[in-house]
């Protein structure tokens, strides 16, 4: 006979498992010691738990495999799990191929794009801007879409292009910002002054990045090259051709 060890050793499924597995009353030990609880298996009980394992892998639930492995299982009993797994791993088939176009998608971008920031980047001073427009803070990066969007639909309508400003300098917030030069005459807009910098990085896009954020990684990496780092107030600005340039103050990474 097999201690729960050997059983454990021999198929490659933990003792915790094997425990849970008698629990759910898939797998009862041959033996079973009243004083210390060990288990002793038969071993041809090696072959049940392997079943477990292969059903498992196959995506049945513990309670479908209680009833795959009755051996008074009927054929429509059995034909009714199979038809409902067939039907789970269809969809499971159906969604993991729409996030692989997705996610291919985007590695396309990211491929293409590196080499458009390559070839478009600049080392630069940037302009002092002075525009007017609507700020708000967020805690964490993955919120600056959500900022940007609402900013835009408080924003007066314009046909100019929009300045968008990421102040990452604090430590507890970010502050996004966006507005156009012209002064509006809405009263929610203020001044927004950003000093000129003698030291940045400028890229230009034809097309306007499907993800920012995407961008943002692949500049820094390409400063990273060049032994800098971006840092302070990121730029962008939207023009009205559809044109979009981002901008960040860079020095020397240490």
């Amino acid at each position: 006979m097999l201690s729960i060890g050997e059983i454990a050793h021999s198929t490659g499924v933990s003792r915790r498992m094997l425990r849970h597995w008698e629990d759910e009353g898939l797998l009862t030990p041959a033996v079973t010691d009243p004083v210390t609880g060990y288990r002793r298996y038969q071993d041809s009980q090696l072959g049940r738990v392997r079943a477990i394992t292969e059903l498992r892998a196959l995506g049945f639930g513990l309670a479908e495999i209680g009833q795959l492995l009755d051996p008074q299982i009927g054929q429509s009993t059995l034909e009714s799990l199979l038809i409902h797994q067939v039907d789970a791993l269809q969809r499971e088939i159906t969604e993991a191929s729409t996030r692989l176009v997705h996610v291919q998608h985007r590695l396309d971008i990211i491929q293409n794009k590196s080499m458009e920031i390559i070839m478009n980047l600049s080392l630069t001073a940037l302009p002092s801007l002075n525009f007017w427009g609507l700020s708000t803070a967020v805690l964490d990066e993955t919120e600056i879409g959500h900022a940007v969007s609402e900013l835009y639909r408080r924003l007066p309508q314009s046909d100019e292009e929009i300045v968008l400003l990421y102040d990452g300098t604090r430590d507890d917030q970010i502050t996004v910002s966006a507005g156009t030069m012209t002064q509006s005459e809405s009263e929610a807009v203020s001044r927004i002054v950003v000093p000129e910098v003698p030291e940045g990085v400028t890229v230009t896009f034809d097309v306007p990045p499907e993800s920012i954020a995407d961008a943002w990684i692949l500049i820094e990496t390409e400063l990273e090259k060049r032994h800098l780092t971006s840092f302070g107030v990121y730029r962008q600005v939207n023009s009205a051709t559809g044109h979009v340039t981002l901008q960040a103050p860079v020095r020397e990474r240490h």
